[in-house]
């Protein structure tokens, strides 16, 4: 018989009222989703979207910078900054290794009789400080920090939310440091600036600093153009920071712009090597040199030493980084006698084929007196330039009225900037002629009581190869053909450009500026410097500029090195540099050889009159 089951009506009621507190908990509910979905939607998905949606900025790729024949001299590489929440990142350590040290001190309680599942807990919480631990030290490693520097600095930084670990690090390292997971720990892609010519042409390029700002060179001087502008995008992270997705772009991001330069590599790579070499050969203290196409003022090569490579700043003194062709002033000294004897011929005070008595080879002015090597007599503007004659610059010189000499100077671009497009461009100086005495009017005519550039000189011989005619100096590629200005008659030009083949012929001062299958056409120059109120016969420029080919002009190379401690003279220590450079320029640019026979020296022809000047 079947015993009949019999529920007590306690039991009963007690059920009913579980099921009716869980009916109400489950309306509760209910209500509450409703009231959420309905009235604070928007609150909520706003608390989403701060916990999740971030404003991104997307870096702007920087503009390339390259040579007239669009070589890269300056490109940007991607890289990655690390960085860190120093307050998350010592939150964690001070968590893990809080486990750790609890962990072990319940292990040594234990003494070993721990169960499996305490053993489990100990070991995981001393595997992930040890990881922690190891993942510093391989950040130290990695990024060159010290022993302990890594956790010396987060705590020096303990109360900022950002912290760079290490900037401009390369993908796979970075990549290998974020595989570590370590909380806080992220990274951001920048681009790293590289230069594929190094010190070669460092001061022309210049370079930017940490932040991709131009700080030297056309990197400063063109910041806003390579800069480019960056954009914003609005993305979604994860809890860990990591990206997740990229919602919608809110500014697009503008690439910078390429810069086209003047400058040819190859001459330019030439011009450092010939200079360098030449400047610890004589044991000097800085060169500089400048070529340049007179038909278009480009500049195809500028270079300096010391020089500096911008890829690698580490311990580079700043004075490496000045760009001397540019921003040093000088007295040209002798290199300024063929601009003379120009200007003497474009005030009509003299004629080309004039004698200039420089007997007894000096000349005096009170207490001032100019001399000469030797007492050359009479000698032709061809000879005087080839003798490198003080004393006949000077009678020339004050044949002129001095604001006819000014205002020649003056359109040649003395006391001016050039504007090539450098930053830091110096104007040199050149004093009104009406400040003018005797003394000042005759040191004038053989390059001293006015300073210039490298860069101002060079320039300044251009018009002898290009017709009498001066096109604005650029560093960038010239596409149109510039308006020129005309300087001196055509006649004058050639000229005087006669009258300075004389210096590179044997006997003359540019012996050592020869170049075979070339005419050539300079000066030589060694200005005294003027130091604590007197000039220093120990302490000295030397250059030599020079134009070629002759017969039809093209090129201007100019080469200054200062203090020279063997060769004395701009005619032996850097005349050699100037043939060579100009050798392999010619022969770089396809221009052929001069095949007439050189019998045009200007001092072969029969003079015409005879002047001694203005003493």
């Amino acid at each position: 018989m079947k015993r009949k089951h019999v529920t007590s009506p306690v039991f009963q009621g007690r059920r009913l009222l579980l099921m009716l507190l869980l009916l109400v908990v489950i309306g509760i509910l209910m209500l509450r989703a409703a009231y959420l979905e309905i009235f604070q939607q928007e609150w909520l998905q706003k608390k989403a979207d701060d916990r999740q949606l971030r404003v991104a900025t997307v870096p702007a790729y920087r503009g390339m910078i390259l040579d007239r024949n669009g070589d890269a001299m300056a490109i940007s590489s991607p890289v990655d900054s690390l960085w860190c929440n120093p307050q998350d990142l010592l939150k964690a350590r001070e968590e893990m290794r809080h486990e750790y040290e609890l962990a072990r001190q319940v292990t040594d309680a234990t003494a070993g009789k721990a169960d499996a599942e305490e053993r489990e807990m100990h070991e995981l919480a001393a595997t992930r400080f040890a990881r922690l631990e190891a993942g510093f030290r391989h950040i130290e490693e990695t990024l060159e920090m010290g022993e302990g520097e890594l956790l010396r600095r987060l705590e020096k930084e303990g109360n900022k939310q950002f912290a760079y670990l290490g900037r401009h690090l390369p993908l796979e390292v970075a990549e290998e440091i974020l595989a570590l997971d370590l909380p806080g720990v992220a990274a951001t892609r920048e681009y790293r600036r590289y230069y594929p010519l190094g010190e070669t042409a460092g001061h022309v390029v210049g370079m930017t600093n940490t932040d991709g700002v131009g700080i030297e060179g056309i990197e400063k001087a063109r910041n806003a153009d390579l800069a480019g502008k960056d954009g914003k995008t609005r993305v979604v992270r994860d809890a860990k920071g990591r990206l997740v997705e990229s919602v919608v772009n809110l500014e697009e991001m503008q690439p910078g712009q390429n810069i086209q330069l003047s400058i040819d590599r190859r001459i330019q790579y030439l011009a450092y090597k010939e200079l360098k070499g030449r400047v610890y050969e004589l044991n000097a203290r800085a060169g500089s040199m400048v070529v340049l196409d007179a038909h278009t003022g480009e500049i195809l090569a500028m270079v300096n030493v010391p020089s500096f490579n911008p890829n690698n700043r580490k311990d580079v003194e700043p004075y490496r980084y000045r760009n001397r062709a540019v921003t040093d002033k000088s007295e040209p000294g002798s290199t300024l006698k063929p601009l003379t004897l120009a200007a003497a011929l474009e005030a009509r005070v003299i004629g080309s084929d004039i004698l200039i008595d420089t007997s007894p080879g000096h000349i005096s002015f009170g207490k001032y007196t100019v001399k000469d090597k030797g007492n050359y007599g009479p000698i032709s503007l061809a000879k005087l330039l080839a003798k490198s004659s003080n004393v006949g610059a000077s009678r020339v010189a004050l044949l002129m009225n001095p604001r006819d000499h000014w205002m020649f100077l003056s359109k040649l671009g003395f006391g001016r900037v050039p504007d090539a497009g450098f930053s830091g461009e110096s104007a040199g100086q050149l004093t009104g002629y009406e400040s003018w005495g005797k003394v000042d009017h005759a040191s004038h005519g053989y390059g001293y009581g006015l300073s210039s550039s490298l860069l101002q000189l060079t320039h300044a011989y251009a018009p002898f190869a290009a017709g009498g005619k001066l096109m604005p100096a650029s560093i960038y590629k010239v596409t149109q053909q510039p308006l020129a200005q005309d300087v001196m008659s055509a006649e004058t030009a050639r000229s005087v450009l006669r009258m300075m083949e004389a210096v590179v012929q044997k006997g003359g001062t540019g012996e050592m500026a020869m170049v075979e299958g070339y005419r050539v056409a300079g000066k030589t120059g060694t200005a005294y410097k003027f130091i604590d109120g007197k000039y220093r016969d120990d302490r000295y420029l030397t250059s030599f500029i020079g134009v070629a080919p002759v017969s039809r002009p093209r090129l201007v190379v100019a080469v200054q090195i200062d203090e020279p401690k063997i060769e004395d003279s701009g005619g032996r220590a850097a005349a050699p540099v100037f043939s060579k450079v100009m050798a392999e320029a010619l022969r770089l640019l396809d221009i052929p050889p001069d095949n007439l026979p050189d019998t045009r020296q200007a001092d072969t022809q029969p003079p015409k009159q005879t002047t001694e000047g203005a003493t």
